[in-house]
């Protein structure tokens, strides 16, 4: 192997590493020896099959993914060995720029570590704002689970109104003609949800059981689909049904019914502890964001870009699988909000590089100060984490990976941190 560096603008790096022939076969037959008992062949047993005859039955390059991944880390590994001082912030942007008998020839686009220029991060004053909870805040929680907790009574000898549960059937058209979406049977809708567009649950209001209305909307500028966007519409609507929510009363019956207190009184002391809880926590996450963001804006750092374009790879990736839990693809949810992922990329960008810059302050205050974990804590949290899956701690160790193992170190170094920084600033 032999590498070159070259320095591009501010901490970025472009590290060419050249492959010979000789590794590169090493790394082919690697993964052809790890990787050959996923192939069929006719006339070999799995696993049997010479590697000629996989490649020519799958194509010559079948094992080239494997083998580059594996030649390349080897290889950048061997790169990082022998270059301490070198020290890249995130993996790197690879391209390969020449392939064939002789070797491969690899660029490999990274960002060095920047330098971070501290700002005063001892002696500052924050103020940690925690409320009492209220007796209003606890009456609409008992409102909140009384709500959960109403059962629906049938309502259909009456006229629907607002907060009735309407179940219709409709057909939607627009010009005259029927649109593709715009038709449903049995339809439960609550009136006041506003998950209709324009005045379309208004209408129903003052309808009776067995009643046919032309409910007359107009889809909004900014709707998803585009030949729907402005466009007046009629719905022929039949209304099915009418249910009411009917809410218990709120007395020492409800109480023992929906926790696990005789009385009312009890219960409600019960939430408001609850909720003292959640508002000392959040006022103490609140205090130590306020105590970051005060070191973050009193520190100076030159984000590298590739880290920023990072940062927006995941939070795309992060939005996408969060999406997907609700039966959306990232598209069309962008598209209702009338954006695409080149805008929201360029609209998170600014956050994004925030977020990277307190990353490397943080980053630089642990090495600031030594913080550092010891083999005692990392073993107490894993135990922490087995006794929670009712596990024996070595049994739990090997169901895990390093980035597990790493995302806890991470989460005892921050709390070590944290615990310094509020001890050397002032609370108010």
């Amino acid at each position: 192997m032999s590498y070159k560096i070259t320095k591009k603008e501010k901490n970025n790096y472009e590290v060419e590493i050249t492959i010979s022939a000789e590794e590169w076969e090493k790394a082919v037959e690697a993964t052809y020896q790890a990787d050959k008992n996923r192939f069929s062949v006719q006339g070999f047993r799995k696993g049997k099959a010479p590697r000629k005859v996989i490649e020519k039955n799958y194509g010559e390059m079948v094992f080239f993914d494997g083998a580059f991944d594996r030649a390349f880390s080897e290889e950048y590994g061997k790169f990082l060995d022998e270059n301490k001082d070198f020290e890249p912030i995130v993996q790197p942007d690879v391209k390969i720029d020449k392939f064939g008998k002789e070797g491969l020839v690899v660029t490999a686009s990274v960002a060095g570590v920047p330098e971070v220029k501290l700002g005063a991060y001892t002696g500052l004053t924050v103020k940690k704002d925690c409320k009492k909870t209220t007796k209003k805040e606890v009456e609409d929680e008992l409102k909140m689970v009384a709500d959960r907790s109403a059962r629906f009574v049938d309502a259909s000898d009456s006229e629907a109104k607002m907060g009735d549960f309407a179940t219709i059937d409709f057909v939607g058209m627009v010009d005259g003609e029927i649109f593709e979406g715009g038709s449903a049977t049995n339809y439960r809708l609550e009136l006041g949800s506003k998950s209709f567009i324009d005045t379309f649950e208004e209408q129903i209001v003052g309808m009776k059981v067995g009643d046919n209305k032309d409910v007359n909307v107009t889809f909004p500028e900014n709707y998803q689909a585009e030949e729907l966007k402005g466009k007046p519409a009629v719905f022929k609507v039949t209304l099915e049904k009418i249910e009411r929510k009917e809410l218990p009363e709120i007395n020492d019956a409800f109480a023992s019914n929906v926790s696990e207190f005789e009385t009312l009184e009890e219960y409600k002391k019960d939430i408001e502890k609850r909720m003292n809880i959640k508002k000392e926590q959040e006022a103490e996450r609140k205090l130590e964001n306020d105590l970051i963001g005060k070191i973050v804006d009193a520190s100076e750092v030159e984000v590298p870009e590739i880290l920023v374009e990072r940062q927006l790879d995941m939070f795309i990736k992060d939005l996408e699988t969060r999406l997907s839990y609700q039966g959306l693809k990232l598209d069309e949810y962008l598209g209702y909000l009338g954006t695409d992922v080149e805008k929201l990329r360029k609209d998170k960008r600014e956050q994004a590089k925030q977020s990277c810059k307190t990353r490397l302050v943080l980053e630089e205050l642990i090495k600031k100060e030594n913080l550092y974990v010891t083999d005692e804590e990392l073993n107490a949290k894993l135990q922490e984490m087995a006794d929670l899956y009712k596990k024996d701690l070595e049994e739990y160790k090997k169901s895990i990976d390093n980035n597990t193992v790493a995302y806890f170190e991470n989460d005892i170094l921050m709390k070590k941190l944290l615990d310094f920084l509020k001890a050397n600033n002032t609370i108010a």
